[in-house]
């Protein structure tokens, strides 16, 4: 009796052992810098790779980086990445740093949307060579952030018509001018505040898709605050459009709402410096569509290991179109938006049952063998 339950404790033992050895396992990896999406001249047109502790190429080879869409059947060669390799006390370091940018100024810079088409990096050594660091936004997470980018865009083209109206009605000294250009300000209220009340949904719904990724978690919370912001100050200035000047009949008390309405809209639009400490974050009541837009390109993050590109990827997001423009696959069960066999966790799952059952099956076969005896 002694030895049996001595035996089951040990085997207690293995499995808490096995446990944190599959986790750490997972978390282990170690990350060099980060590729992120910015605005040039256009919406999502650049990229800024940031990296340190990188081993340099061989002398007369560089790093090459290229965006890869989802489905692998896009590519975008960005040219040359350069190692800076710092000197302390006369000594050449064996790392460096890479700071490369991709803008309006590169070489094949043509102003497209990076993240409509690419969800995926690798930084090759040379053009065509073997792949020395990679990363990717899971393809579904890249399919929700790109529907975010698409309403927060959607959102910025009615704010602009919106504040060019209320700029003017602030101007006006005709009361009926003022009417109506606030009228035409206010005119798609709705439709903005109803895009901004659905921000969310997608925004959590890519966090969703990989619930280590901080950038997708942190980014996520940002759009959803800013997309509130955005909601409350189109309802405020709506508000004072009916409350306030619809029925106003005095020029310059109109005038004066009118500019409340505008400044309400502009914030919208810029965000607004709510606690005056010199920048405007994407948190509850500062956060406007600039500062969405930059919480979605942070859910975009592709952070930099040593490791090759993987496979390419099919989304499963009911109705939505791939990086060749075609229809999602119906990999997820039963459309429910369960994991695919492909995801890490389930392949831990079932390393780790895998061990606990061969334990499990060596303690039995011991206890079995000793009560027979």
């Amino acid at each position: 009796m002694f030895r049996t339950k001595t035996l089951i404790i040990m085997t207690a033992l293995m499995v808490s052992f096995l446990i944190p050895t599959v986790v750490f396992a997972e978390s282990g990896s170690v990350t060099f810098g980060t590729a992120v999406v910015t605005n040039d001249q256009a919406v999502n047109d650049s990229l800024v790779v940031s990296m340190s502790g990188v081993t340099p190429p061989a002398e007369g080879s560089a790093y090459n980086a290229v965006l890869v869409s989802s489905d692998g059947t896009k590519s975008l060669d960005l040219g040359e990445l350069s190692v800076t390799q710092p000197v302390i006390q006369g000594v050449i370091q064996a790392t460096g740093t890479i700071n490369f940018v991709y803008d309006s100024t590169s070489e094949g810079y043509d102003g497209e949307d990076l993240l409509v088409t690419y969800s995926r990096i690798k930084l090759t050594i040379g053009p065509g060579g073997s792949t020395a660091y990679s990363d990717n936004v899971p393809v579904n997470a890249a399919v929700y952030i790109n529907s975010v980018m698409a309403d927060i865009n959607s959102i910025d083209a009615h704010l602009a018509a919106a504040i060019a109206s209320a700029f003017s009605a602030q101007s006006s000294s005709d009361i009926d001018e003022i009417k109506a250009q606030i009228g035409a300000a206010v005119a798609d209220a709705p439709a903005i505040s109803g895009l901004a009340d659905g921000l969310g949904a997608n925004a959590t719904a890519a966090a969703a898709e990989d619930a280590e990724d901080s950038n997708l978690a942190e980014g996520a919370a940002g759009v959803i605050a800013s997309a509130a912001n955005i909601s409350s100050w189109v309802n405020a200035a709506k508000a004072t459009a009916d409350d306030d000047i619809a029925s106003q009949t005095s020029a310059a008390v109109a005038s004066i709402f009118a500019s409340k309405i505008f400044n309400e809209l502009l914030a919208a639009r810029n965000g607004w410096d709510g606690n005056t400490d010199g920048t405007i974050s994407s948190s509850t009541g500062e956060g406007g569509v600039a500062q969405a837009r930059a919480s979605a390109q942070q859910m975009a993050t592709l952070t930099l290991e040593a490791k090759d590109l993987g496979g390419s990827e099919v989304s499963t997001v009911p109705g939505a179109a791939d990086g060749d423009g075609s229809s999602g696959g119906s990999d997820s069960v039963l459309g429910l938006g369960l994991p695919s066999v492909g995801e890490r966790i389930i392949r831990d799952l079932m390393l780790l049952s895998c061990l606990l059952g061969i334990a499990m099956v060596g303690v039995g076969s011991v206890i079995l063998s000793r009560n027979r005896t």
